[in-house]
């Protein structure tokens, strides 16, 4: 049973000021954060069931970066919708919203 994974136009937005700043560190820092990136994509496709933390909520973080993918799993329609693409020690109280 696969997952089809999509970013809203926020998440999107999101990862696009992440790439941007790690490409101001490095370039290779940047194409690593990508990879792992769609590696977390792939993982979230294939089992999304991570603990719901907020509001239907769950988190998953890019491996070796302190990035959170915030989403909601959508059972009926074997969709994952990201909402947000956030540093982990960013303040809860801008945690992105469905």
């Amino acid at each position: 049973m696969s997952f089809t994974v999509f970013l809203s136009d926020d998440a999107l937005e999101d990862f696009e000021d992440v790439i941007d700043y790690y490409g101001l560190i490095s370039e290779t820092v940047r194409t690593k954060f990508i990879k792992r990136f769609d590696k977390t994509m792939i993982i979230l496709s294939e089992n999304p069931y991570y603990q719901i933390r907020y509001d239907n909520i769950r988190l998953k973080q890019v491996k070796g970066f302190p990035i959170l993918l915030h989403f909601i799993v959508y059972t009926e329609t074997q969709t994952v919708v990201i909402y947000g693409v956030r540093h982990g020690k960013q303040n809860p109280e801008n945690y992105p919203k469905p």
